[in-house]
């Protein structure tokens, strides 16, 4: 338990940074001028590097054992982008799209192995048995809905020094929260490049891969319009906090209890569910004008997002080899990562053009879709498949309905 306590501490910084950061910097960016195509873009910046940097950390990780050190590497370089824009802003240097555009570009090439490195180290705590990955995960989602609440709390998330000095404080944090995980963990055993292509080969994982991008297109309308969408609507500037604080807050009740859901369900029958509560939500989220009712249906947050995540984390741990943990976790980033991509310059010129309705009417169309695949992954999972495992000399060898590994949310 002492080995999981500085985990559970890194997962609540880590996040506390994410929980200033996408709710609030698009407001900061629309501020500075930044509206509709230009807001897509800066906002795309952080999900392009992530269709190629998760996969590319995720072997690493695999490879080289590389944990805690990877991310204080990843933390100082986040911390000194923000110090430099800070800088600039409390010299009002002015601010335009190429420059916001490489700090956003710069901020997401340095976060793009914190969570993911922190998933990895959660599912090896998981299958030795010492905890669940979703009680871990967990203390995360508080860190995200603390800083959610607090932000425009005390301060105007428009303020040109104010906000990114914030965050620069938050990252700091995240910095010093990494210094008590291990730097390295057992080097696992080779795989042989021949391993690595039978995975991408398999019907299964590219429909998997499928599911996370459409999820994530769709779902990414949240992070970029939704507070902008509730603010135009007349909610207060702190009420929007609340309302992401009660999102957070229900995905926080569902990963502490949600074990007995996954242990009834299947990872593709419980995503599926996930999925289509999501495309129900946004269709809500896209028809009801008034504040005070899209602040009461934020527990559905704990649908839309936490068992959707669980579901995709528990499938890539099931269906990869134990040596592939960190090419699992980087492969449905890498996914996740493509679909913000088309979400964020979707969304930021749509919000611009028609409103927050028709945002989220798409982000239901996006999750649809990815629900459909979720059916078939689960029709899959009904009939004799192939399973992954590693022979000593690094080579595939294909047992029906093996597990491949077990760790469990």
């Amino acid at each position: 338990m002492r080995r999981v306590a500085p985990l559970c501490a890194y997962y609540f910084m880590a996040l506390a940074v994410g929980g200033a950061y996408l709710p609030y910097f698009p407001r900061w960016l629309e501020a500075r001028g930044m509206l509709g195509t230009e807001l897509g873009i800066i906002s795309a910046a952080g999900p392009a590097t992530g269709v190629i940097a998760p996969i590319v950390i995720g072997v690493l990780a695999d490879r080289m054992g590389l944990r805690g050190g990877l991310l204080q590497i990843a933390w100082t370089g986040a911390l000194a982008t923000l110090a430099a824009l800070t800088l600039l802003a409390y010299l009002h240097v002015p601010l335009g799209f190429v420059t916001l555009f490489a700090a956003a570009l710069a901020l997401a090439v340095f976060r793009s192995p914190t969570t993911l490195v922190a998933d990895v180290l959660a599912l090896e705590f998981t299958a030795a048995g010492r905890t669940s990955y979703g009680r871990m995960r967990l203390w995360g989602s508080i860190g995200f809905m603390v800083a959610a609440v607090a932000v425009p709390a005390v301060m105007d998330p428009a303020d040109m020094v104010r906000f990114p000095l914030a965050l620069t404080a938050i990252t700091l944090g995240a910095l010093l929260a990494s210094l008590a995980l291990p730097s390295r963990a057992t080097l696992p055993a080779p795989t042989s490049p021949g391993a690595w292509r039978s995975l991408w080969a398999e019907r299964d994982v590219r429909l998997f891969c499928l599911t996370a991008f459409l999820y994530q297109c769709g779902h990414v309308a949240y992070d970029l319009c939704f507070t902008i969408h509730l603010l135009a609507l007349g909610m207060p500037r702190t009420t929007v906090g609340i309302a992401w604080a009660i999102g957070t807050g229900a995905e926080v009740v569902l990963m502490a209890g949600g074990t007995r859901i996954f242990s009834a369900l299947s990872p593709a029958s419980a995503l599926a569910w996930g999925l289509a509560g999501a495309s129900a939500r946004w269709v809500l989220v896209a028809v009801v004008r008034s504040p005070l009712v899209l602040l009461l249906m934020q527990p559905l947050h704990a649908i839309s997002f936490a068992v959707v995540w669980l579901a995709l984390v528990r499938f890539a741990s099931r269906r990869f080899p134990p040596q592939f943990l960190g090419t699992a976790q980087g492969t449905l980033s890498t996914s996740m990562g493509a679909g913000s991509v088309l979400g964020m310059v979707l969304w930021g010129t749509a919000f611009d053009a028609a409103g927050g309705s028709v945002v989220f009417a798409g982000a239901a169309f996006f999750c649809a879709c990815a629900t459909l695949c979720a059916l078939s992954l689960r029709r899959g999972e009904s009939a004799p498949h192939r399973r992954c495992n590693e022979k000593t000399d690094g080579s595939p060898t294909v047992r029906p309905n093996t597990n491949c590994g077990s760790q469990t949310s």
